[in-house]
């Protein structure tokens, strides 16, 4: 899946998750083709991660900054993240769901607050948490995010 056009959306929401993907685009496009390095490779400009990785870097960036973000900004990420999922196609909400969501719930393990933004979720970004957490048969979670 190439770059879909909600992408500058979603980072014109928050400029730490889009220097956090100006970063890993660099990295990604510095990579080079081959493994002899004297071969100068050229990279195109679409040479970007596959997309659901690339929100998977987003939702790290975000966990990382949930703690000192402020909350508007907050609110214009999951925003943007609850209008895929409740108007775009399959493929683009799978692509939010199992690359964004779904690392922030894996995150609650390792010690994302989740009342931090469970709030801030649209109805249908927090269906598909409940709905993951149903799926891997997790009946514990956080007091109040039911």
């Amino acid at each position: 899946m190439s770059t879909p056009v909600w992408w500058s959306e979603l980072l014109g929401a928050s400029e730490v998750l889009a220097a956090s993907d100006r970063e890993e685009v660099r990295e990604w496009q510095s990579e080079p083709d081959s493994e002899d390095p004297v071969i100068p490779t050229e990279r195109d400009t679409e040479d970007v991660p596959p997309l659901t990785a690339r929100l998977s870097l987003l939702a790290g960036a975000f966990r990382r900054n949930v703690p000192t973000m402020p909350a508007e900004e907050r609110r214009r990420v999951l925003g943007v993240l609850e209008r895929i999922m409740a108007t775009k196609g399959h493929e683009d909400r799978t692509a939010v769901g199992t690359g964004f969501l779904e690392p922030l719930l894996m995150a609650w393990d390792r010690g994302l607050d989740l009342h931090l933004i469970w709030g801030e979720l649209g109805r249908e970004s927090r269906s598909f948490c409940l709905e993951l957490n149903e799926f891997w048969g997790v009946t514990a979670i956080p007091d109040g995010l039911g």
